[in-house]
């Protein structure tokens, strides 16, 4: 079984890739394209804590899960009022 850190740095690792080649295929497929890779690296960080509230939630760590829950909160937050 692949270990929960192994699968949330490919979270980032992946989210981070796509998000750049997004933005360099931007530069030459136009606007939106650029929007996208902006939108992919934006939600990385919110995928990543995703990940790991359902890695919490299956090991039934209550503790984390919900300070995990509080974080995507925060983060859900933050973004409705672009702090």
């Amino acid at each position: 079984m692949v270990s929960a850190e192994t699968t949330i740095s490919w979270v980032l690792r992946v989210g981070v890739l796509l998000s750049a080649t997004l933005l360099a295929s931007g530069l030459f497929l136009g606007e939106n394209v650029l929007w996208l890779g902006v939108l992919m690296l934006i939600l990385t960080p919110f995928l990543r804590v995703s990940f790991a509230a359902l890695y919490f939630l299956l090991h039934k760590d209550l503790r984390f899960f919900v300070i995990t829950l509080y974080v995507i909160l925060m983060l859900v937050i933050g973004s409705l009022l672009k702090i």
